[in-house]
C-alpha cells in the first residue's frame, strides 16, 4: 500500500495524476478514512453510485464546509450558507430545480447549438492565427462562460471578471481546508462577484428581458419567485459551473488526443460531431473534470463491508468509479469508441448535473470547429512537461495548454 500512505489530496503530485493512487485505493482500501479531510473516501463504482442514488441517506444540505469557514471569517460573506442546487435536499432542492429546469430542457439546449458553434469559430480562427497559441484562454474558457453569461443575462464585457471570479472561489478549497480560514483574494472576489450579481437581479425585477435572471426573479406558472439570496446563489452556481465543467473537460480531451496518436488520428479521419462527441464523452470517463461529490450521513451505513457512523462526510470520487474495472473494461485505455454509458461525471438522480446537456453540445461543437481549422496539433516548447491543474481537489483541467500546429 506504497501509494495510499503517500496519498493526499493537498499533494501536487497526486494532484497531476490522481489515478494510480485511485487504483490502489479501489482495490485495497475502497473505505479510506482520510484523517487530514476527516472523511471517508469512496474509489468503487458500485460504492459511488450508491451514494449518488440514495439521497435521503447521504445528504447534500448538511455539506456545508465552506459554508461554515465563510461565515466564521467574514461575518458579512455568507454564500454557502444560502439554499444551492448543491448544497439542499427535498423539498427545497426540487423547488429551486423546478424553477430552472424548464431553461435546461434538450430543445432548450439544442437551440442553443448555432450560437455555440458560431462563437466556437470566432474563437478558433482569432485563436490559430499564429503557429502557437494557448488553449484554455483562447477557447477553453471563453466559450463556456460567454454561453452561460448570454443566458443569464449578464454583460459579456466582464468574462474577465467573471473568470476571475470563478477561478478564485473554484480553486479556494484547498487552501481554505488546510488553514481552516477562507483566503483574502477569495473573500475579495466572492464579494464583488455578489455585488455585481445582485445589481442585474434588482434590474431585472424592475424591468424583465427574455433571459434566465428574469425568470428567476419573476412568479410565473404559479412558481413563486426566488429569493434575492437564491438568485445569487444559483447565478453564482452557473457561471462558475459554466466556466469550469466545459473548460476542464476540453482542456482534458486536448491533453488525452494529444497523449494518443492513435485516436487522434482515428478523429483527424472522421472529425464529425459524432466523432468529437464520443471524445467528449470518453474523455468524462478517462479524465473527468469534476474529482468528487461531497456527502454527509443521516445515519449508519454499510459500505464495502466497513460501517459509517451517522453525521459522517463522504467523499464520493466519481474519477475513480469511471476508472473501476468492474464497471469498464480496461479503463487505462483512453477509447472514444468504448460504451461509456453509466459514466458518473455528471452525479446521477436528483443531483444530476443541471448543465450536462450544454456541456455535451459545447465541447463536440468546439472540437469540431478546432478540428475544421488545425486538424494536426501537439503541445508547444512553452508547454511544461507536468501540467498544472491548479489547487482545486474537487476539479481537475488544466490551468494553461500551449499548443502549436504540427
Amino acid at each position: 500500500m506504497e501509494l495510499l500512505n503517500r496519498f493526499d489530496f493537498f499533494n501536487p503530485e497526486v494532484m497531476r495524476n490522481p489515478y494510480p493512487y485511485f487504483a490502489e485505493m479501489r482495490e485495497k482500501a475502497p473505505l479510506h478514512y482520510d484523517a487530514k479531510m476527516q472523511a471517508h473516501v469512496l474509489t468503487r463504482y458500485e460504492d459511488v453510485s450508491y451514494v449518488l442514488k440514495n439521497p435521503a441517506l447521504f445528504s447534500s444540505a448538511m455539506v456545508r464546509i465552506a459554508g461554515r469557514l465563510q461565515k466564521e471569517n467574514s461575518k458579512d460573506l455568507e454564500l454557502g450558507e444560502v439554499d444551492s442546487l448543491l448544497t439542499t435536499d427535498p423539498p427545497v432542492h426540487t423547488r429551486l430545480r423546478g424553477k430552472v429546469n424548464r431553461s435546461f430542457t434538450p430543445k432548450q439546449i439544442n437551440a442553443l447549438e448555432p450560437r455555440v458553434r458560431e462563437l466556437s469559430r470566432a474563437l478558433v480562427a482569432e485563436m490559430t492565427a499564429g503557429p502557437e497559441f494557448e488553449f484554455m484562454s483562447g477557447l477553453a474558457s471563453p466559450l463556456p462562460v460567454t454561453i452561460i453569461a448570454e443566458m443569464l443575462g449578464v454583460d459579456i464585457s466582464r468574462r474577465r471578471d467573471f473568470k476571475r471570479w470563478s477561478d478564485s472561489i473554484a480553486n479556494s478549497g484547498n487552501a481554505t481546508l488546510q488553514s481552516g480560514k477562507t483566503p483574502e483574494d477569495v473573500v475579495r472576489n466572492a464579494k464583488e462577484m455578489l455585488a455585481y450579481m445582485t445589481e442585474v437581479a434588482e434590474a431585472r425585477r424592475r424591468e424583465p428581458r427574455g433571459d434566465l435572471i428574469s425568470l428567476l426573479v419573476q412568479e410565473n406558472e404559479g412558481q413563486e419567485a426566488l429569493t434575492p439570496e437564491e438568485v445569487n446563489s444559483f447565478a453564482i452556481l452557473l457561471l462558475l459551473a459554466g466556466n469550469e465543467t466545459t473548460t476542464n473537460l476540453l482542456g482534458n480531451a486536448l491533453t488525452a488526443l494529444i497523449r494518443h496518436p492513435e485516436e487522434y488520428e482515428w478523429l483527424r479521419r472522421d472529425p464529425s460531431l459524432a466523432a468529437c462527441a464520443a471524445v467528449a464523452e470518453e474523455t468524462l470517463r478517462y479524465d473527468s473534470p469534476v474529482v468528487t461529490v461531497v456527502r454527509r450521513t443521516t445515519q449508519e451505513v454499510e459500505l464495502s463491508g466497513g460501517k459509517v457512523p451517522a453525521d459522517t462526510t463522504l467523499f464520493a470520487l466519481v474519477s475513480a468509479a469511471n476508472r473501476d474495472p468492474r464497471k469498464f473494461p480496461n479503463p487505462e485505455r483512453f477509447d472514444p469508441r468504448r460504451d461509456t454509458a453509466g459514466l458518473m461525471s455528471f452525479g446521477h438522480g436528483i443531483h444530476f448535473c443541471l448543465g450536462a446537456p450544454l456541456a455535451r453540445l459545447e465541447a463536440p461543437v468546439a472540437l469540431q470547429e478546432l478540428m475544421a481549422r488545425t486538424p494536426r496539433l501537439g503541445f508547444s516548447p512553452r508547454q511544461p512537461e507536468h501540467i498544472d491543474y491548479g489547487a482545486s481537489f474537487a476539479l481537475r483541467g488544466p490551468r494553461a495548454l500551449w499548443l502549436q500546429k504540427n
